[in-house]
């Protein structure tokens, strides 16, 4: 008896941690998310195609492996109207995990995101954890500060 209700404390703290770490990836990436429409030209126009979770791969980055990676898809108006499609990742193992905006090249190819740029995409779609898109989502508009 004694040793079932001690394994289920065990559980339910596992699963209330679990939920926490869950929470805080969530809160981080909304925040990342609320930047980024405020820093648009035209926030109004932003549109989030994807927010998703990855790993650290790279052997060079030995001590950040394991550690969460953040991926953003997005577009919004350009100068000329039209939808200007961007990707930005947070990952810990490169520039201490500084927001990293990438912009398409002639080809369309987001280098240094999903295609690799001197050996680095840490968020190619085989390296997809988690894909947290709806979530924050949700979360994300109450943090806005600019709507115009």
């Amino acid at each position: 008896m004694r040793i079932s209700v001690l394994a289920l404390v065990v559980l339910a703290s596992l699963a209330v941690s679990a939920q926490s770490a869950g929470d805080e990836t969530l809160n981080h990436a909304a925040q990342t998310v609320a930047h980024l429409h405020d820093s648009m030209l035209d926030p109004a126009s932003f549109v989030l195609d994807g927010v998703y979770v990855t790993k650290v791969t790279r052997p060079d980055n030995k001590h950040h492996i394991g550690q969460a990676v953040y991926c953003y898809a997005f577009r919004s108006h350009n100068t000329m109207g039209a939808y200007s499609a961007d990707r930005a990742s947070e990952d810990p193992g490169f520039e201490s995990g500084r927001l990293q905006i990438v912009q398409a090249d002639t080809n369309g190819d987001f280098r240094g995101y999903d295609t690799s740029f001197f050996g680095y995409a840490p968020c190619k779609a085989k390296n997809v954890d988690r894909d947290i898109t709806a979530d924050v989502a949700a979360i994300a508009p109450a943090l806005y500060k600019k709507t115009r």
